[in-house]
């Protein structure tokens, strides 16, 4: 078997093989990539209410608890306190509340995961374990198989010696720029 022919057979199954990885890692890494523009993990739910508390010097567990589950139903109480200002501030599972007794509004703010994406993002850090970390890998070096073998795979004017080469050589300067400019 030549070997033009074994490399077109093992980067087309290799191909099929790695395309729901490649798919969760381009989207997350996306993702990824704007992690300083909003947080690609978590997204933030901001929920303003209007309340029924009288002012007062200080409020049981029962009723705090009691009035940020009218709010929202899963929230999980941990504890409160009353600023300086008489505001109540109440700490919850993955965020907070800020209850007005004199206005009689409040305000709730929590993070809450993003589905999918959350689940995206932790298999593209690697950060399942031992097993997932051999697994990303593996997947790393049959992509790098793919990419170095396609090259390989095209004869005359639009394979590596002509057309290939042009555009190879433009895929080396561009992160090649980015280095040279802002490292």
């Amino acid at each position: 078997m030549k070997i033009r022919k074994l490399l077109r057979i093992l980067h087309r199954d290799l191909g099929y093989f790695i395309v729901a990885m490649t798919i969760v890692y381009a989207v997350s890494g996306i993702y990824l990539n704007h992690r300083h523009d909003f947080n690609p993990d978590y997204k933030i739910i901001v929920t303003d209410f209007n309340h029924e508390l009288q002012p007062k010097a200080s409020y049981s567990d029962d009723e705090i608890r009691q009035l940020v589950e009218s709010v929202q139903a899963d929230v999980v109480y941990k504890k409160h306190y009353i600023d300086g200002d008489g505001d109540i501030k109440v700490f919850i599972a993955n965020g907070e509340v800020i209850i007005f007794p004199e206005s009689g509004e409040g305000r709730m703010r929590y993070l809450q995961r993003r589905p999918l994406v959350f689940s995206m993002n932790k298999l593209h850090r690697a950060t399942l374990g031992t097993v997932w970390k051999w697994t990303s890998d593996t997947m790393a070096v049959i992509l790098l198989f793919v990419a170095v073998s396609g090259l390989f795979l095209l004869k005359g004017k639009r394979g590596l010696r002509r057309w290939g080469w042009w555009f190879t050589v433009a895929g080396i300067i561009v992160p090649l720029l980015f280095v040279i400019l802002y490292l």
